[in-house]
């Protein structure tokens, strides 16, 4: 039960917050435990999570996968213990297992006979196209690099067609005296007000002027910040976390994600000095 009270403190937060879903499994006799992040589209996993849960799988076909929103017996409120004995629960009595969980996404459709070999098939209907740019394991590799193939080749093409037509246009412009004398005369108040812009803008950054020893110290304190957030960032093993950190709706969400990077770097920093 120690080492289920260890998991239940490190991932108290997810629990509580009910935003990520915390996988819990056991080998032999030691727990263990990742959070996840379901796609916000079609809450599945993503590709990274979803070998991820395979393999848990694989080690223990009994494991659960917990949200403290959407599963019963946890709460806000609830000490690492109680986290713990929920967990316990769920696990004990079968519920809310990985296995079965419409977390997974649903498996690719078979290439039909009638499409062309030469055409990558794309095995999930979607209204969309899919994102070029992240592979889902719904196209096979080969199916992929053809696609990207395809692409490169438009790309080509499009520049080509460019380079060998590239657009023109032509225009001529007359102006009669009545009309040159018009313009001018509607230009005039124009350039009259541009001159002024400039003489208040003149005045304006002689006040900014004033402002900029305070600016220095600001940039100072930003240039501290963005120190910090590179070595947070280039010690960090889990990249929702930094998502979380960076792009959460709620400031404490992001303050805690924060929270949780620097614990991890000061492990590492403490672990490499030791």
């Amino acid at each position: 039960m120690a080492a289920l009270n260890a998991i239940a403190r490190e991932w108290a937060d997810e629990l509580r917050e009910g935003i990520a879903w915390v996988i819990v499994w056991k080998t032999g006799r030691s727990w263990n435990a990742q959070a996840v992040w379901l796609n916000c589209d079609d809450d599945t996993f993503e590709p990274e999570d979803l070998e991820l849960a395979r393999k848990v799988l694989e080690q223990d076909p009994n494991a659960v996968m917990l949200n403290g929103y959407y599963c019963g017996h946890f709460g806000e409120d609830m000490t690492a213990a109680e986290l713990a004995a929920g967990i316990r629960w769920h696990y004990d009595n079968g519920y809310n297992q990985l296995d079965g969980s419409t977390a997974f996404p649903a498996e690719p459709e078979l290439r039909p006979e009638g499409v062309p070999a030469d055409m990558p098939w794309y095995g999930k209907p979607t209204t969309e196209g899919p994102d070029p740019y992240a592979y889902d394991g719904c196209m096979s590799p080969e199916d992929y690099e053809h696609m990207h193939e395809l692409m490169a080749a438009d790309r080509q093409r499009e520049d080509a067609q460019q380079a060998e037509h590239p657009p023109t246009m032509d225009l001529t412009i007359t102006l009669t005296p009545d009309t040159a004398a018009a313009l001018l005369d509607a230009i005039t108040p124009q350039i009259v007000k541009f001159w002024e812009s400039v003489r208040s803008w003149v005045n304006e950054a002689a006040k900014a002027l004033g402002k900029l020893m305070a600016a220095i110290g600001k940039a100072a304190a930003e240039a501290v910040n963005n120190l910090v957030d590179a070595m947070l960032y280039n010690a960090n093993d889990r990249p929702k976390w930094w998502h979380l950190y960076k792009h959460a709706k709620k400031r404490r969400t992001r303050k805690k994600y924060r929270r949780l990077l620097m614990k991890q770097l000061t492990r590492k920093l403490a672990a490499a000095s030791g």
